[in-house]
């Protein structure tokens, strides 16, 4: 393993360490979309060319009914993890109302 690829692990490391905090503290969560292949990520309307999804260290997720944290609690427990939180990041027509988790800006 090269040094980048270590590297590029410990920050991988983070992030699962991080939603697995986070899905135990609010236990309504679901992951809709994480990692996306150059092509799948330019054919969604809204997405970001240099999108951390590209690298594994970004994911979207949606609430069950009712569980949906205030913006502000979620992102402290976030931040606590090294990770930023976007909500509704790039909504798309008709796409349900979702959170984007990703590294901080620590992460490079």
């Amino acid at each position: 393993m090269s040094v980048d690829e270590g590297e590029h692990m410990k920050h991988f490391s983070r992030l699962v360490w991080g939603v697995y905090y986070l899905r135990t503290r609010f236990p309504g969560m679901s992951v809709t979309s994480w990692g996306r292949s150059p092509a799948h990520n330019k054919s969604l309307p809204g997405a970001v060319a240099d999108s951390q999804h590209l690298e594994w260290t970004a994911l979207d997720v949606v609430w069950d009914p009712g569980t949906m944290p205030e913006l502000g609690t979620l992102e402290a427990a976030a931040r606590t993890m090294g990770l930023k939180v976007i909500r509704n990041a790039h909504a798309a027509p008709g796409e349900r109302d979702h959170d984007h988790l990703e590294l901080g800006d620590t992460h490079v």
